[in-house]
């Protein structure tokens, strides 16, 4: 064999090898992908929900081996969050973590009611998969064909004031603020049930509103919301736990129909397991930020299970009966039953 032919085979030798080895050794994510999912977020690029949704293409392609490529897109690249659920509905999406839309099904709005748990203890069993909260969303969206995959969890809600209210831990007593709310009415009644004269103001216009007065306090945030966007307004910061602020895992039902049992099964694992990360991290992030309003100057308030019992307990006499409007008489019954509320 001569030397030109002897170099010839050596180098088609060393190529393949190096072939081989490069596929022996890249990361699922290198691989080449056989099914390519669209998961669509509404949340800037650092913020947890976004990294829980690149936790779960991770874990998605390392348990496929890279058979299974989720791609995600935050900060509403792919539209808001009712437009993406809307095309979950079509199958032209495939994924998404966003906050519920009720314009489909104003029963959705089950996930604003107050008071459906009161610590980070009760959040972890209401939100677990075959919990009644779980099974009953999963219900919900089912219906319109979007399959429930877990709840993120952001926080829990609290007041941010710009005055001292009287008794906040009394729902009896009428707290003479001027308090926004969330244009819905789980958030107006729930706060007209605990003292407080509601305004509507878009979030938008909440700082300027805050700093004239014309709104004397918020809730709709957790406490890195009030920390991050209300510090420089805020003198006071409750931390009453009203309700939890929370994005979904969502499927359509279409691309889920195309998926063998196997990859199903994947998919739903690795969301289930981001939410139950998505409680500790919350748990974690609420106590960090409430010490950072402390330290900044606003004076904060923070409450446990039993101290907020009787708000708790207000809410779900008073206040749930009155949603029958939005979620239904059959709905309030099942969930009063659900909670033991007589």
């Amino acid at each position: 064999m001569s030397k030109r032919v002897k170099l010839s085979v050596s180098l088609v030798v060393a190529v393949c090898m190096a072939v081989f080895l490069a596929g022996a050794w890249s990361s699922p994510s290198e691989a080449k992908a056989e099914i390519t999912l669209r998961m669509a977020g509404q949340s800037p690029a650092d913020h947890q929900s976004t990294l829980g949704m690149q936790k779960v293409s991770k874990w998605v392609a390392e348990a496929t081996n890279g058979r299974i490529d989720i791609k995600t897109y935050p900060s509403s690249q792919l539209g808001d969050y009712t437009l993406v659920y809307e095309e979950l509905i079509r199958g032209t999406i495939d994924m998404a973590l966003i906050s519920i839309p009720s314009q489909f099904d104003s029963r959705l709005e089950l996930i604003y009611v107050p008071y459906l748990m009161r610590d980070y203890g009760e959040a972890a069993e209401v939100f677990k998969q075959g919990g009644w909260l779980f099974n009953k969303m999963a219900e919900l969206h089912g219906e319109l064909g979007v399959l429930f995959l877990g709840f993120n969890v952001e926080g829990f809600g609290g007041l941010g004031l710009t005055k001292e209210p009287k008794e906040v831990l009394n729902p009896l007593v009428k707290k003479d603020l001027l308090l926004r709310v969330p244009p819905m009415d789980t958030f107006k009644i729930g706060a007209d049930d605990m003292g407080y004269t509601t305004v509507s103001v878009p979030y938008a216009e909440l700082y300027t509103a805050l700093q004239t007065g014309i709104a004397e306090g918020w809730t709709g945030g957790a406490p890195p919301h009030s920390y991050q966007g209300f510090r420089d307004v805020l003198k006071y910061y409750y931390q009453i736990n009203n309700f939890v602020e929370t994005e979904s895992y969502l499927m359509s039902k279409v691309t889920w129909n195309k998926l063998s049992e196997a990859d199903r099964k994947i998919i739903a694992d690795a969301c289930a397991r981001a939410a139950r990360e998505s409680i500790e991290i919350s748990e974690r992030e609420d106590r960090e930020y409430f010490d950072k309003l402390q330290d900044y100057g606003v004076k904060s308030f923070w409450y446990t299970a039993e101290d907020v019992k009787d708000l708790a307990a207000h809410a779900r006499k008073v206040t749930w009966p009155k949603l029958e409007k939005r979620l239904t008489k059959e709905l309030i019954d099942e969930m009063m039953e659900a909670y033991n509320v007589k």
